[in-house]
């Protein structure tokens, strides 16, 4: 049989980029609970689990589930709790070979668990499982696990695997792609289950890679995905296929899975393309007469490529980010058009764009598709300047003329899908910013006022960080004071800065690391204050809410919602575009980020908006910037048709 085609090299088989991942995710839930990215989208998970609780015979004992490369464990916990009527006991390993991933697993999984203590949390035909849990930091190719599962799941490991040319020493320097079947059957127990997805494997593909000579599966089933059918072919993006393990193999040792002398002797050759770091999260064929609608959203952490048509989300992908201000703009352009060829790549649609010909005549990269509407959004990207040069830069590539705007205004989707002629988007996460935005006589949302997003130093008010900063401050005047109270928030913000008495805090919070470099110390030291936020808004949303953490979050939300009075009211003096008065009943407050889509201190905030004389006649929150902004494209394109929306 022919050697199996490897796959080119890319960051996201490396260990270092995981590492990396994995340090950034950790910081982000710790600041505002965010458990971070789900490879290939909550589906996959639903879709796995389902069929782990129908082929799974019920136990008596607990049922053993590893996870290979479990990330931040959200497929793995999916298990803690089953389709009633009867619980049935699991004990669950996630193996990461980043000590990261394994960090964030533990940290999801004890925030799962708080959340099912509610019974409301609880799906009404759910039941709670006796489950532990353990996340271990090991290396899957290299180390010696001597242990069987009854199930073992991949999603998406193997896919970041297979996109390593580093080779194996301890099984004769083949390539990572070779040696994990192999590992991997090592740690099914014979009978046992293998359950694996892939975007980067076909069905076929993953059955011959996992069932050849040396690797002691046989296919059992798989698991149908949304398809697609076009020039006579069906297909599908994602694939998620089940083995058994052989039960006439022995489950230990190492010298059965080595392949002979003459195929250990160096890696396949695979070439040198780009390396990419794109990873495509949804993507369906849609056909060639359907327009496309393009949303792209490059903000701090990373880039998201949204394409939608009337029927709604088609394509969906991600990339590192793309901050014109961090990367600068030669190499943003590079990562967003990476991106896009990524995303349109596996809808089938191949309308040539417009304009190529004349636009981009000297065979450089052009978009294989074309796009009724392009909205693009870059984070860092403040100035007329670096607009025009982001669009210089990408018009070339869509074969027609693109606007570049700061990624804040894309909040402006909602507006879009409202029909409200003017608005203020408010984030609230990690950093905070309060933009007016107007919709001109061309159905175009622009930046009409700004306030904030100056960093933590000048600005952020409301942010994490800020009610970190808030918390900290009331509980040592409350110290100071003679007025502490044992227990509660005091309590939760001594132990997060390791110390016994309020009075040691200010020494905590003010020390920096002076064994690294100033950056890193700085980043360390605002870390520590942000992250204590999720604390605080636990606190403030408890009943009855800790009287500290009403003290910060008010204090906190104050100067927040002052930015948005004025700004409003700024705005409801001026005309708008069309000459019309402007009224706040047609006005919409678009909201995202972390910290204001938690219930308690949205209520709080609005509040106190409305008792300085601004309510709005609209309210959205937004937790999918790129595909509210795609769909909001549709619905403008929709209502300019007189289509109902």
């Amino acid at each position: 049989m022919a050697a199996e085609e490897e796959l080119p090299p890319s960051k996201l088989g490396t260990k270092d980029h995981w590492d990396m991942v994995y340090e950034r995710e950790n910081r982000v839930f710790d600041d505002i609970g965010d458990e971070g990215e789900v490879w290939f989208g909550e589906d996959s998970v639903d879709k796995m689990r389902a069929w782990a609780h129908e082929n799974l015979e019920p136990s008596a004992t607990p049922i053993r589930v590893l996870e290979c490369g479990s990330g931040n464990g959200t497929l793995l916990l999916s298990f803690l709790t089953s389709p009633g009527p009867d619980p049935q006991a699991f004990h669950l390993t996630g193996i990461d070979y980043s000590a990261g991933a394994a960090k964030l697993g533990a940290s999801v999984e004890k925030a799962r668990r708080e959340t099912l203590e509610d019974e409301d949390e609880l799906d009404e035909d759910d039941v709670l499982n006796p489950v532990t849990c353990e996340w271990r930091v090991g290396d899957l190719l290299r180390d010696d696990i001597d242990e069987t599962w009854d199930l073992v799941l991949d999603k998406g490991t193997f896919d970041a695997l297979a996109l390593s040319q580093e080779p194996v020493a301890e099984a004769g320097n083949r390539l990572p792609s070779l040696v994990y079947p192999e590992r991997v059957a090592r740690l099914v127990k014979p009978g046992g289950f293998f359950l694996i997805t892939s975007c980067n494997f076909t069905e076929e593909e993953t059955k011959r890679r996992f069932t050849r000579e040396g690797v002691p599966f046989t296919f059992h089933s798989s698991v149908p995905h949304k398809s697609f059918s076009f020039g006579g072919k069906v297909g599908q993006t994602v694939c998620t296929v089940a083995f058994t393990r052989d039960a006439d193999e022995p489950t230990t040792g190492r010298s059965q899975f080595l392949a002979p002398e003459s195929a250990r002797a160096s890696p396949i050759p695979i070439g040198t393309p780009a390396q990419t770091g794109v990873k495509v999260l949804e993507s369906r064929w849609v056909p060639p007469v359907a327009p496309l609608y393009l949303c792209i959203d490059c903000g701090g952490t990373k880039t998201e490529v949204v394409v939608a048509t009337t029927d709604g989300i088609v394509s969906r992908a991600i990339n590192g980010t793309s901050n014109m201000a961090e990367v600068g703009a030669q190499r943003s352009s590079e990562i967003i058009i990476d991106t896009v060829l990524h995303a349109v790549g596996g809808i089938g649609c191949r309308k040539p764009a417009p304009g190529h010909e004349r636009v981009n005549p000297n065979g450089g990269l052009a978009c294989p598709v074309g796009f009724e509407d392009i909205w693009i959004g870059i984070s860092g990207c403040d100035t007329p300047l670096d607009q025009r040069t982001m669009s210089d830069l990408l018009s070339p590539f869509f074969g027609q003329k693109v606007t570049v705007q700061n990624d804040a205004l894309l909040l402006g989707g909602a507006m879009l899908s409202l029909a409200v002629p003017w608005g203020v988007a408010v984030i609230a996460g990690t950093g905070s910013i309060v933009v007016a935005l107007d919709v001109d006589k061309d159905g175009e949302v622009v930046q009409a006022a700004r306030r904030g997003g100056h960093g933590y130093l000048l600005g952020d008010d409301g942010s994490a960080y800020d009610i970190g900063r808030c918390a900290i401050r009331a509980a040592v005047h409350t110290y100071d004071a003679g007025e502490e109270v044992p227990g509660g928030l005091a309590d939760k913000i001594r132990a997060h800065f390791g110390v016994s008495e309020t009075g040691e805090l200010l020494g905590k919070v003010h020390a920096l690391d002076l064994s690294v470099d100033p950056v890193t110390a700085t980043n360390a030291q605002k870390l520590r204050i942000s992250s204590l936020a999720r604390e605080v808004l636990t606190a403030f949303a408890a009943s009855p809410p800790d009287p500290l953490a009403v003290t910060a979050v008010e204090e906190a939300i104050a100067p927040l919602a002052t930015s948005v009075v004025r700004i409003a009211k700024q705005m409801a003096a001026r005309p708008l575009p069309d000459g019309s008065k402007r009224s706040f009943a047609d006005a919409a407050l678009i909201m995202g980020g972390g910290v204001i889509r938690q219930d308690a201190y949205r209520a709080v905030f609005l509040k106190v908006c409305k008792d300085a004389g601004v309510e709005f006649g609209h309210l959205a929150v937004v937790d999918d910037v790129g595909g509210k902004g795609a769909l909001g494209l549709v619905d403008r394109a929709k209502r300019a048709h007189g289509e109902a929306v």
